[in-house]
């Protein structure tokens, strides 16, 4: 869903909900106020206000947490192929040319198809990349212990690296539940509507502070909403780390 659209349906529209009822609450509120009207009212609206503050303070922070651990997790993926590439170089000659041209492949095509799997859709040639850099890795014949142990530390990391791409792939899948919408969205119009029974004498700073109560409801509303699809978005997590780890095999090629 566009960015902008989002930011107008939840600033806008809980800012609209909060302007167009203030009126009709008011109206309501003058023909039935009476001696300590606000006094009953402020205290259910603060229990109400803290269940609801506590509510998305709790999905704001998670859908963060959510959205860092995908970062983190693409960024490890391709920081592994740094070693993994630098691993070729103690290999026979002939694999770890190819080793190299296949690791270097699966980043530049991993960069390169980033905004299919922006759209939900599976990089096939990243796969086949796997696949033909374990049909290398079973090619080697290790002449001697140390090698061996390169093998094996090759393994582990690819391996490593294996499971980062599979992570990333569900992270890209997951986003906040309908329910945990519902709870959110649901709390801001309650939140919000009892704040327009509060009477006040004067509208227009009554108006200014629900309103501004309002947006700011809609505003972490809206960056719930952003954080729930961490590679979708204006705060999309990009294909950075793999464009930087091609420029480092670039300088391993050199032998810095």
């Amino acid at each position: 869903m566009n960015s902008f659209f989002l930011a107008v349906l939840f600033i806008g529209g809980m800012t609209a909900f909060a302007v167009l009822g203030l009126t009709p609450a008011r109206r309501v509120t003058h023909k039935v106020v009476g001696e300590g009207h606000n006094d009953v009212l402020v205290s259910l609206f603060l229990t109400a206000g803290v269940i609801y503050a506590v509510l998305l303070a709790f999905i704001v922070v998670g859908e963060w947490e959510s959205y860092d651990a995908a970062k983190t997790n693409t960024a490890e993926e391709a920081a592994l192929l740094v070693p993994l590439y630098r691993q070729t170089e103690v290999m026979a000659v002939g694999n770890g040319a190819k080793m190299r041209e296949a690791l270097r492949a699966y980043a530049e095509d991993v960069a390169n198809g980033w905004p299919r799997f922006q759209e939900g859709k599976r990089n096939r040639k990243a796969g086949k990349d796997v696949n033909r850099i374990f049909a290398v890795f079973a090619g080697l014949k290790p002449a001697n212990k140390p090698r061996e142990i390169i093998a094996a530390q090759f393994m582990t990391t690819f391996s490593q690296m294996i499971l980062d791409r599979n992570k990333r792939y569900a992270q890209a899948a997951e986003s906040l539940s309908w329910i945990m919408w519902v709870a959110a969205i649901g709390g801001a119009i309650v939140t919000v509507g009892m704040s327009l029974f509060l009477y006040m004498d004067r509208f227009w700073p009554q108006l200014v502070m629900v309103s501004v109560m309002s947006a700011l409801i809609g505003m972490l509303l809206f960056t719930t909403a952003l954080f729930s699809r961490p590679f979708v978005g204006p705060l999309a997590i990009d294909a950075g780390p793999f464009e930087h780890a091609i420029s480092v095999f670039a300088d391993v090629d050199r032998g810095f």
